[in-house]
Parts: C-alpha cells; structure tokens; sequence
C-alpha cells in the first residue's frame, strides 16, 4: 500500500538520490526532478527536469502529478567564490537556483496537497553559522529557512507541516581528497568526528514526513557540530 506521492528536488545528487531511495523502501510512488534529466532512477520513479528558478518550471510539474503527500525542496546550487567577487548575477542564480526554486515549488503544489502533506525543506547549518566564500549561498539557505517557520505558520489550518533539515558536511566520493583541509578540520570540530552519510540526512526526512505533530522546526543533521564549541 502506498503512503502516497512524494516530489523529490536535486534528485542527481547524493542527498536526492539517498533520500529516493528510503521514501521508495517506505512505499511512496516518488517523482524525481532535477535541473537536467536523471538516466539511471531506479524502476518507477517518475523523473522530470527543468529550471526550478522559473516559476514555469515548477507549474509544469504541478501538470504532471494529480496529488502531493510530501514535497522535498532539496535543489540547490553549490557555486561558491568570495563575497567581493560576487557579481549581482551571482546573488540572482543562487538565490533562484537555492531559494526561489523551493518557493515556486511550494506554492504551485500547494493546491495539490491534502491534509496530513508535508513539506520538507534541505537547508544547510551555514544558515546559522559563516563559512569563507560562502556568502550568496549561506543567505539562501536562511531565506530558505525564514521561509520554512511562515509557511509552517500559513498553511497549518489546511494541515499541511512544513519542516526543515540542516546538514552539516555531507559526504561523497572523492570529497576527503579534494578538500583535505576542511575534511580534517570537521572531524577535529565535529563531535561525531566524521562527515554526515546522505543516508542519515534521508533518515531526518522520513521521520519528519512521519511525525504528525512537528511544524515549523530546522533539525540539523550534523553530527552534533552546531551544539558544541567546535574548539578544534
């Protein structure tokens, strides 16, 4: 028996591809998106691609699906550079590909969802804390998260909860070796002492989408980073 329909955003990337993956094992039919098309879903996902920054992008997919129990905003852009760098194009592109494109989701499938959906916002513990270079992106993820507690408060008497999840350094291939310094500055910092598996951030997602009685809330899933003094 499925629990219903859930939209899966940045669904190319590790966190999007983990978080398919556990709603599929929990029986959800899952519509995957992305900026450009996925090839290798696994079998009966719906995939679709497009500029989520373009409001017509996302009412195209509120055309291809009938109903939404759970909507995960999870596309983002990872372009960093110094905030002296950045040019206004570079403020636009972030903000729509980081921000607005969860935004013109939301609010295109918002007729669709029934009481009891859930819309699930991945922001980024940057919200709260600053990084170098990280300026344009950092902004986004708290718009991002400014967005999440208004939305939880206007759409709660249709029943719908709107909740988000704060990652810290989230693992992939390759990423110890590309980045060694920051790598082994989290592990010093981090009291886990290790990068968070995408696994764990589609965990937060399955219990917030289950927990009938949270709204409004940002859970980090960092290891226990953002409730330490991170003195390493």
């Amino acid at each position: 028996m499925t629990r219903g329909v859930a939209v899966v955003t940045g669904a190319r990337g590790g966190i999007g591809r983990a978080v398919v993956a556990q709603l599929l094992d929990r029986g959800y039919s899952v519509v995957a998106h992305s900026r450009h098309v996925i090839v290798d879903l696994p079998s009966g996902v719906v995939s679709l691609s497009g500029d989520l920054s373009d409001p017509a992008t996302a009412g195209h997919v509120h055309d291809a699906v009938e109903r939404v129990d759970l909507l995960v905003n999870n596309a983002a852009s990872q372009v960093v550079g110094p905030l002296d760098s950045l040019t206004a194009s570079s403020w636009t592109d972030m903000l729509g590909e980081t921000f607005l494109s969860a935004v013109h989701l939301s609010t295109a499938l918002r007729p669709l969802m029934p009481r009891g959906a859930s819309v699930i916002n991945v922001t980024s513990i940057e919200a709260g804390s600053a990084f170098p270079n990280h300026a344009h992106y950092a902004a986004s993820k708290a718009a991002l998260e400014a967005f999440t507690r208004s939305a939880a408060l206007e759409w709660a008497p249709g029943g719908i909860r709107v909740n988000a999840i704060a990652p810290g350094l989230v693992d992939r291939p390759g990423l110890a070796e590309e980045w060694p310094e920051g790598w082994a500055w989290w592990q010093r910092t981090c009291p886990l002492g290790r990068a968070i598996r995408p696994s764990e951030v589609a965990e937060a997602v399955v219990f917030l989408a289950s927990s009938s009685g949270v709204s409004g809330v940002v859970l980090p899933v960092d290891g226990g980073w953002s409730a330490s003094a991170r003195l390493g």
